[in-house]
């Protein structure tokens, strides 16, 4: 018997890893030993459906599984009728999270003949026994009894076992642990085990060990729970830091159990954790059963801060009994604490959670299809909706993707507003397209010009917009996101530093930057204590970190001159001496 698992991704990221098929079919490879040919089919949302369907019937199959989630519910379900019309003998099931939360909507769908809902790895193997010893496809699901893996020791590692060679992705999605033991009413895992279960500490070392060898550079840790159990998560992070410092670490935490020691081993990795704030009003979590305490999250935050912890929030617009404004409030909250990022959804009324029974009791209005969202509810209206998604599509693009963290207390300071005032207006004067790279550092900058001319700050806007330069260009410069041609290089030219770019200023940025790091704040002082002096500078990485050059007009000249073809060393002796320098220093680089 053939069997073809089908993945299917948002976007290719880091994260578009198919570790759920793969699970089954090391399982299955295990049970079966031989009697069963598994392949995996790994594809995107918007890919061609032809082109899909081909790839799996070229595989041969007899059984086709279907990984389904709320993202491509619809795309996988019109496959899976593609594939029944080219070849009506094809047995066809689905399992997933989706089917896991809401089975009978997929299970009724024509081109699925059973559901496999649950925890996949035992019951597809029992299916798959079903179907060789000669059971109808359409009886298969009426035999099952789902339940969670009881021992995940059991579970063999598609990592270990070749399914997933490490060295093929850049990241990689690590399962820690399954169960939760919190309720969470918006939250599928509240319905789940609230046991939780834990992979052998061996087979984690001896996965991290791999991802180290392969040189693997991202990990997307799979644990809800990850420092629940204090003394566990100390313990893998002491293994992480000796494993494989190296691998970045993307790590969903409860800022609870967060403890000094804790955060100090999460400053010893290459890590960014992710807290679920949701919101900052305790009567509006409470009614959702979770817990909140500002003074002691705020606490548990500052010493991820002290310790040099990169950490971003999670929030959620809509809650049962929240408003605008509560949401606003939050906002607040969440980023006065200055996280690296704060990531805002709106309310999704899950299948199969204890929100979805109880939204009628809430008065909640929301969508029966995925995603499931909310549209209005008592304290909400649809208009409120709209006005928070704005909210946190402004903050999502002027924060987040902007890399706005380093200087946006700053910038409110001096225009004597909040988070929420800021974003409220922003929400309202957004561009129709996301711009990105050096057209949102200009957008940036022409957002705040706007808001301090409104004020009447004229010198704080200039001030503004070189401060924005300096960290917005410094930090698309270390992410690799702008730079010079990386086209071929001719052997004993000279070019210019790959990662390097020409940036003008109205004041010299180092001098700028010294008197905020001595802690003058306040812009319009600042402009007093450092003269203008417009200038044009090449900031560069050397030596894992970005200097900046200011040069005399000749020497500018002439390093521009190396932009597209690059040059030679110069004949004249001043600018013979700069380029020996600027060799020296990385700013320009041999051929």
């Amino acid at each position: 018997m053939n069997l073809t698992l089908v993945s299917m991704h948002i976007e290719p990221s880091a994260r578009a890893v198919p570790l759920a098929t793969a699970m089954l079919a090391a399982n299955l490879g295990q049970a079966f030993a031989g009697r069963l040919q598994t392949r995996l089919a790994d594809f995107y949302l918007g890919q061609d459906r032809a082109e899909c369907v081909a790839e799996i019937l070229r595989q041969d199959p007899d059984v086709v599984g279907l990984s389904v989630y709320v993202w491509n519910r619809e795309a996988l379900l019109a496959l899976a009728t593609e594939l029944k019309a080219r070849r009506p003998q094809l047995v066809l099931f689905a399992g997933g999270a989706e089917v896991t939360a809401a089975p009978s909507g997929i299970e009724q769908h024509p081109a699925i003949d059973f559901v496999l809902p649950g925890e996949g790895e035992e019951i597809v193997v029992a299916a798959l026994r079903l179907l060789q010893e000669g059971c109808l496809p359409a009886q298969v699901g009426e035999q099952l009894n789902p339940s969670p893996v009881t021992d995940l020791a059991t579970l063999p590692s598609p990592f270990l076992t070749g399914l997933l060679p490490p060295e093929r992705y850049p990241g990689l999605l690590w399962e820690l642990s399954r169960g939760c033991p919190f309720r969470c009413d918006f939250c599928f895992e509240s319905r789940g085990s609230d046991k939780v279960r834990r992979f052998p500490p061996e087979r984690l070392r001896a996965e991290l060990e791999s991802f180290a060898a392969a040189g693997v550079r991202q990990l997307f840790v799979l644990d809800p729970t990850f420092n629940y159990h204090q003394p566990q998560a100390k313990q893998m992070l002491r293994m992480m830091a000796e494993l494989a410092p190296e691998i970045h670490y993307t790590i969903e935490v409860r800022a609870e159990f967060i403890d000094e020691e804790m955060a100090g081993l999460f400053a010893d990795i290459n890590c960014a954790l992710q807290i679920g704030l949701q919101s900052a009003d305790p009567a509006v979590l409470a009614r959702v059963h979770r817990q909140f305490d500002a003074e002691d999250f705020t606490e548990r935050i500052l010493l991820l801060h002290e310790a040099g912890v990169i950490y971003g929030f999670d929030l959620i617009y809509g809650l049962p009994g929240d408003t605008l404004q509560g949401f606003i409030d939050s906002l607040d909250f969440a980023l006065g604490l200055r996280p690296n990022h704060l990531d805002i959804f709106p309310l999704a009324v899950l299948p199969g959670t204890r929100l979805a029974e109880t939204a009628n009791g809430f008065g909640l209005q929301y969508r029966h299809q995925a995603p499931y969202t909310l549209l209005s509810s008592p304290h909400f209206s649809a208009d409120d909706m709209e006005s928070a998604a704005g909210i946190a599509r402004a903050c999502d693009l002027f924060y987040n993707q902007g890399r706005a963290v380093p200087w946006f207390d700053l910038m409110l300071d001096n225009l004597e507003i909040t988070p929420g005032q800021f974003f409220t207006s922003l929400a309202g004067l957004l561009p129709e397209h996301d711009p990105a790279g050096v057209a949102l550092i200009d957008w940036q900058q022409q957002v705040l010009a706007g808001k301090f001319r409104s004020q009447d700050k004229m010198v704080a806007a200039a001030l503004a917009a070189d401060v924005v330069a300096w960290f917005g260009y410094s930090s698309a410069l270390m992410c690799g996101e702008l730079g010079q041609d990386p086209g071929p290089k001719e052997a004993g030219r000279l070019y210019l530093n790959p990662d390097s770019c020409f940036v003008s200023f109205e004041r010299n940025p180092e001098a700028l930057l010294e008197k905020l790091e001595m802690g003058v704040t306040d812009l319009e002082v600042v402009a007093m204590l450092v003269a203008e002096e417009p200038c044009e500078g090449l900031l560069y990485v050397h030596q894992g970190s970005v200097a900046l050059g200011i040069f005399s007009p000749q020497e500018l000249s002439w390093l521009k001159s190396l932009q597209d073809c690059g040059g030679v060393r110069p004949s004249d002796k001043e600018l013979a001496g700069f380029c020996d320098a600027a060799l020296a220093e990385g700013l320009i680089v041999m051929g």
